[in-house]
């Protein structure tokens, strides 16, 4: 079966023969018009010669036309062979016009021999050279029953006929070996185009970003994983083309080019962005004329480490937590025993109410950390986010006494998101606590605003926002450290509990003030419909 490169190649062969055909027949009956004495055109026959050339020329000019309507390559392929056959009558036809094979016109047949060997088959090419050669031989058998032939004659087209059958012979191996190699390097060149193509899938959906760009940082191309890395997941479809490394980016690759063997750190684009680890290499190390960029999104790498790190704690906070209970306990309850002694002075009164404070609060912490290590791995469920938050703040105001004016806003209301519910609840359950007793504290009415939806990078985000007076700069460097507070009654591991729970989920969790000065916490999730590891 030819492919579709062999088909190609024919047809522009027999494009290039029929241009052939035309002139060949134009100047046969040019050259008889203008010279008929000095010529040996037509010497035989002139009005056979005439019309001869007039009905190849005019055959060969229909011919040319159709082909120039009709895609050569979707001819049947009995429509070449009787091309030829009629090439083959003719220039047979012209010849015993013109006395024969003395006029040199037999030798023509060379070229329509070499043509039917080029694009047909080995048995027919080779019948066309048999018919060309009988033809003639026929030709001047013929002539000599009409006008005395030279004995030289017949073997001159003898010897025509053993060219024509010995050049039809190698053109056809020719053509053969030549349609066999064009056949070979359409499958290799397919075989090439399909690695190509797969390699082209592979790093289009690989999960590192691919980058490479000139020594100037120009971007020369990049896979989805590096756009939507580099957008910070936003959609594919609403993602600008990159041009320009982002500035963070940029630094870092001159740190590199400075030198090569420096191990350079995780950065983010911004305060909300995820983490991202970058390493550099020379596409071609002997022209470094362009640098091939590797991304790593470090939150899956994070989360390991984190999860590492709670089961560590968790086995070191189960004996701390016996350790430290048995004796606490003991306090405790000697405490309580003595503030209920009626000779107790008001001074040791309150120096015992002290020290139950207290004990209270070492086993809040002990609590705290019990519960953030024994964080169960379940599995992530995807939620509206709307008609989940509707359902916890109906019953967070059935389980809470602090639980006053609540307004939630969610747009578009279908927002998805995908999380551990539980570790949700208790997130929201440290944020709703803290903004309601904030606000209390600030203007008298406990209250909460709750917005979300769909940031401007295409993720789900949640806002958490309060009344309360807020936190200044110094504080909010430390605001999420553990057992850092400003009360004298707190943990210090609530907000500390919440990030580790967000980034357990592959969100993050940070704070800022809004334009009118209120206190607002802001979820940004990952988007739905990315696996969560």
């Amino acid at each position: 079966m030819e492919t579709r490169a062999s088909l190609e190649q024919n047809s522009r062969i027999l494009q290039i023969y029929n241009l052939y055909r035309l002139a060949l027949s134009s100047i046969l009956l040019a050259t008889f018009l203008t010279n008929p004495v000095t010529t040996q055109l037509g010497s035989l026959d002139p009005t056979l010669f005439l019309q001869t050339s007039l009905l190849h020329t005019a055959f060969s000019l229909l011919v040319l036309l159709v082909l120039r309507w009709r895609d050569p390559t979707r001819l049947p392929a009995q429509i070449p062979s009787a091309l030829f056959m009629a090439d083959i009558l003719a220039l047979t036809l012209l010849g015993y016009a013109s006395s024969g094979v003395e006029s040199g016109l037999a030798l023509l047949h060379l070229v329509t021999i070499a043509a039917a060997s080029l694009l047909l088959r080995r048995r027919m090419s080779t019948f066309l050279a048999a018919i060309a050669t009988l033809a003639v031989i026929f030709s001047e058998l013929y002539i000599s029953l009409r006008v005395f032939v030279p004995a030289n004659q017949y073997i001159q087209a003898g010897l025509l006929g053993a060219l024509l059958l010995a050049a039809s012979i190698y053109l056809e191996s020719l053509a053969e070996r030549m349609r066999q190699g064009a056949q070979l390097a359409a499958e290799q060149a397919s075989s090439i185009l399909n690695l190509e193509q797969l390699n082209q899938l592979i790093i289009r959906r690989m999960r590192t970003g691919v980058l490479v760009v000139d020594p100037e940082g120009r971007v020369v191309t990049t896979n989805d994983a590096a756009l939507q890395l580099l957008h910070d997941g936003q959609s594919q479809g609403n993602m600008p083309a990159l041009t320009a490394l982002p500035a963070v980016l940029l630094h870092q690759l001159r740190q590199w080019q400075e030198n090569t063997t420096v191990r350079l750190p995780a950065f983010a684009l911004d305060r909300t962005s995820a983490q991202l680890q970058a390493s550099f290499t020379y596409l071609n190390p002997g022209s470094r004329a362009s640098i091939l960029i590797f991304l790593e999104d470090t939150t899956q790498m994070i989360q390991r480490v984190r999860q590492m790190k709670l089961a560590s704690l968790g086995r070191l906070t189960a004996s701390i937590a016996h350790e430290i209970r048995n004796p606490l306990g003991a306090i405790s309850h000697a405490s309580q025993l003595l503030r209920e002694s009626a000779d107790l002075p008001a001074a040791d009164a309150r120096l015992v109410e002290i020290i139950l404070t207290h004990c209270a609060r070492v086993n809040h912490i002990i609590e705290d950390v019990l519960q953030m290590s024994r964080q169960r791995q379940e599995a992530s469920e995807r939620i509206t986010l709307k008609d989940w938050i509707e359902t916890y703040i109906e019953n967070y105001r059935a389980t809470h006494h602090l639980n006053g004016d609540i307004t939630l806003n969610i747009e578009p209301a279908g927002t998805q998101v995908r999380v551990i519910t539980s570790q949700l609840e208790q997130i929201l359950n440290n944020l709703f606590e803290n903004g309601l007793r904030y606000s209390l504290r600030k203007t008298g009415i406990s209250s909460l605003t709750i917005k979300g939806g769909m940031s401007a990078m295409n993720a789900p985000v949640l806002h958490i926002i309060d009344d309360g007076q807020g936190v200044d700069a110094a504080t909010e460097e430390h605001l999420f450290e553990p057992f850092h507070t400003t009360e004298s009654s707190g943990t210090g591991l609530g907000l500390y509990i919440s990030k580790e729970l967000c980034e357990a989920n592959q969100a993050r969790l940070s704070y800022r003030r809004t334009e009118d000065g209120r206190s607002c916490f802001s979820i940004h999730f990952q988007h739905p419909d990315r696996n969560m590891a």
